[in-house]
C-alpha cells in the first residue's frame, strides 16, 4: 500500500490536471436546463464541490477519532490531510457559490438563506480552527480539533433548512442526462479531492 501511494504521489500532479481537464470538458459538453439555462454547468460543480467537501468531513471524523485516541503517527497524518483538503475544497465551494448565487439569482451573497449562513460560517470557524491546530502543534489537540470541527459541521448539516435555496434540484431531475453529468462531475471532483489528500498525507506523514 505505501508502495502505491509513493507512486501516486509521484504523478499527484500529472493525474490532477488530467482530471481538471476531463472536468472542464464534462461542464463545457454538460447539458442545459429548461428554467437555468446554461447556468446549471455552475450548479452542477456547485454541488459536486459541497458534496465532495461534506464526504472528506465525514471520512475525517472517524480517522481524527482513531488519531485521537490511539495516537498513531499515520492517523494523525490522514486526519490531518483529510480535514486539510475539506477544508480547501468548502473555501473553494463557499467562493464559487457567490458566483452561481449571482449568476441564479442576481445576488453574490444570498444571506436570507440557512445554506448560505451555514456555508460562510464554516469556513470561516474551520479555516480559525485549522490555523490555531497549525500554531499549536500539538497532535493531540489537533485530532480534538478536527473532531469537534467534523462532528458540529455533520450534526448541523442535515438540520439546515431552506428559503428559496432546492433541497435537491440535479437529483430530483427527470432527465437522465443531467442526473448522468453531475454524477460524472461529482465523481471526476471526488476523484481530484483525493488526490490532494495523498498529497497532502505525504507531506505530513512522520519523516517529511
Amino acid at each position: 500500500m505505501t508502495a502505491v501511494l509513493g507512486g501516486v504521489r509521484r504523478w499527484t500532479w500529472l493525474f490532477f490536471a488530467t482530471l481538471g481537464v476531463i472536468l472542464l470538458i464534462l461542464l463545457w459538453l454538460s447539458p442545459a436546463e429548461r428554467t437555468l439555462g446554461q447556468t446549471v454547468k455552475l450548479v452542477y460543480l456547485h454541488g459536486a464541490l459541497v458534496r465532495t467537501a461534506m464526504l472528506l468531513v465525514a471520512a475525517s471524523l472517524p480517522v481524527n477519532l482513531v488519531a485521537l485516541l490511539g495516537r498513531q503517527s499515520d492517523w494523525l497524518a490522514w486526519g490531518k490531510a483529510l480535514i486539510w483538503t475539506a477544508l480547501a475544497i468548502w473555501l473553494v465551494h463557499t467562493l464559487f457559490s457567490m458566483v452561481t448565487t449571482y449568476a441564479a439569482w442576481g445576488v453574490f451573497i444570498a444571506w436570507f438563506e440557512p445554506r448560505t449562513r451555514f456555508t460562510f460560517t464554516v469556513a470561516v470557524e474551520g479555516l480559525l480552527i485549522v490555523v490555531i491546530a497549525y500554531l499549536v502543534g500539538d497532535d493531540r489537540f489537533s485530532a480534538l480539533a478536527f473532531v469537534v470541527l467534523a462532528g458540529l459541521t455533520l450534526a448541523l448539516a442535515p438540520r439546515l433548512g431552506a428559503v428559496q435555496h432546492p433541497l435537491n434540484a440535479i437529483g430530483s431531475s427527470s432527465s437522465g442526462a443531467i442526473q448522468a453529468y453531475y454524477t460524472t462531475i461529482w465523481v471526476v471532483t471526488l476523484l481530484m479531492s483525493i488526490l490532494l489528500a495523498v498529497w497532502l498525507h505525504g507531506r505530513f506523514a512522520p519523516g517529511h
